[in-house]
């Protein structure tokens, strides 16, 4: 009985080795095409923020027009630029190639608005409203537009992605639409000229979603150094959560503006060391 069972043994372990080895191609480049499915997904989403930041820093401009100001507009529509050309060349066949022409068409028309609304002000002084508000359109087509085809790819099987991670993503882009749309308000006489993204949601409702998001990702934490990213978060958050909440009251902006800013870098630092365990 041995001796015909070992040869039989033998055979069936060379198939499975064999299998294997066929299957290994296969492997990698799934492996591969999702690898290049995260790294577009991480593209989008900071194409999508430092778009809001550089909105932001206009309407910080439009009331104080000065050379920081413009040189925070030019980082963060540069880095938009390089993230959109990134994303470009990451999209492999996560998304169709008229979805990233349409995406960069938007982003096209949105920098041309921007280079005319910052020459408006630097020639008279101050912003135009009906710039104001032809901008405030190319930043909602832009906003809708780029939550649509991040949504597209995070919903793929082949994009897993940790809930943390979207927790913390999500938690970094409401700040920067919360702050830019205070920054809209504070610096314009007419209220509410920025909506840029597909939400009826008052800043105050967005303030409280903020409160959730950091909730949830408090009962997810661990001790890793995130915890401490998350706290420090949260310490940044209840000095100016009661300006959000309250925003129709009258509040020093620039301070709200500055923590706000804060709380986006230290949650992108979330974002990364999350990515990376």
């Amino acid at each position: 009985m041995t001796p015909r069972v070992f040869p039989m043994t033998l055979a069936a372990s060379l198939a499975w080795l064999l299998a294997l080895l066929l299957a290994f191609p296969v492997l990698a480049e799934e492996e591969e095409k999702q690898a290049l499915a995260g790294n577009l997904l991480d593209s989008l989403h900071q194409f999508r923020l430092q778009n809001f930041l550089a909105l932001n820093a206009y309407y910080s401009y439009s009331v104080t027009p000065d050379r920081e100001r413009i040189q925070e507009i030019n980082n963060a529509m540069s880095r938009s630029r390089r993230l959109l050309e990134r994303a470009r060349k990451q999209v492999g066949d996560s998304l169709s190639g008229s979805s990233m022409d349409e995406l960069a068409s938007a982003f096209r028309d949105f920098q041309k608005q921007m280079d005319t609304n910052v020459a408006d002000i630097r020639e008279s002084g101050y912003p135009d409203l009906r710039l104001l508000s032809n901008m405030a359109e190319q930043a909602q087509t832009l906003s809708l537009l780029s939550e649509k085809i991040y949504q597209q790819v995070a919903s793929q099987g082949r994009t897993p992605t940790r809930e943390e991670v979207q927790l913390a993503r999500e938690a970094s882009i409401t700040m920067a639409l919360m702050v830019t749309r205070y920054s809209a308000r504070t610096s314009s006489s007419v209220s509410q000229v920025f909506q840029g993204a597909d939400s009826d949601r008052s800043i105050d409702e967005l303030a409280l979603r903020f409160d959730e998001l950091l909730r949830q990702l408090d009962l997810r934490m661990n001790n890793d150094g995130s915890q401490d990213l998350l706290a420090r978060v949260n310490s940044q958050w209840e000095f100016i959560r009661n300006s959000y909440i309250h925003y129709d009251e009258r509040n020093v902006s620039f301070v709200i503006n500055r923590y706000s800013l804060q709380i986006i870098d230290t949650m992108e630092d979330l974002v990364n060391r999350l990515n990376n365990t």
